[in-house]
């Protein structure tokens, strides 16, 4: 994992992002959410989001095409959202910080520069 220290951290209403390195092939990053937050339902067209969880839990829910789910991440537990394109919402129902680690393979710059200025 990257270290969190060395990543940019961006204020939103749910928690941070920390934004990591950045390019063509590869983002890598954290997300942490605050207690009873949700980011909005998304997809990315570009590629496949690892995510794996840092510290306590968040639940991802995931719109697959044959039956939509409910993935409770703990401490350590990794999933993939994939195929790509797959619609899908970080959560955290709980009462304590979440903090997801990401690692996505793909060109996902534009939504990092949309986010960096949205601020």
């Amino acid at each position: 994992m990257y270290d969190i220290e060395k990543c940019q951290k961006i204020k939103i209403d749910q928690g941070f992002f920390y934004f990591g390195p950045s390019n063509k092939e590869r983002s890598v990053g954290y997300l942490e959410l605050n207690p009873k937050t949700s980011l909005a339902l998304h997809n990315r067209t570009t590629g496949i989001e690892k995510l794996t969880q840092v510290k306590e839990s968040c639940s991802m829910i995931i719109y697959d095409l044959d039956k939509d789910r409910v993935v409770k991440l703990n401490e350590k537990d990794e999933i993939e959202i994939k195929p790509i394109g797959t619609w899908h919402i970080h959560c955290n129902p709980y009462d304590k910080i979440s903090l997801t680690y990401w690692d996505f393979a793909g060109d996902i710059r534009s939504l990092i520069e949309a986010i960096r200025k949205s601020i």
